[in-house]
């Protein structure tokens, strides 16, 4: 019994250090994302052009998330997605219009079902 006491009272405050260290690696992490500005952030327009054609507006926010619209025909669809680095790495909208690409290079692809083509925006 005074075995099993004696690991308790070792294991007990190794488990509290590994745990409030974990704590702290989080709180370091969300500041580090809380101070990051993207270098992309702005407003991005453009066209988008191939099986279909359009504006193309991106709004970059301060931590690298993407509000876009297209515009095709008077017809608005609102997209979100997110950048690793430049790169756009996903998109999502009702009807599935998609991006690939980077805003280093400014332009890239989109594909929407059977539809694809490129596209192309500049910072505002």
């Amino acid at each position: 019994m005074k075995l099993k006491i004696k690991y308790l009272l070792i294991i007990f405050p190794l488990l509290t250090v590994f745990s409030c260290q974990h704590v702290l690696d989080e709180i370091e992490r969300d500041k580090q994302e809380e101070n990051y500005t993207s270098p992309y952030m702005g407003k991005w327009s453009g066209s988008y052009s191939g099986d279909q054609s359009g504006t193309l507006i991106l709004n970059v926010s301060k931590s690298g998330t993407i509000e876009g619209a297209k515009i095709s025909q008077g017809h608005q669809e609102t997209f979100y997605s997110g950048l690793i680095g430049s790169s756009i790495n996903s998109t999502t909208s009702n009807s599935g219009f998609t991006l690939y690409g980077n805003l280093e290079s400014k332009s890239g692809t989109w594909k929407m079902g059977n539809l694809n083509g490129t596209w192309l925006v500049s910072k505002n």
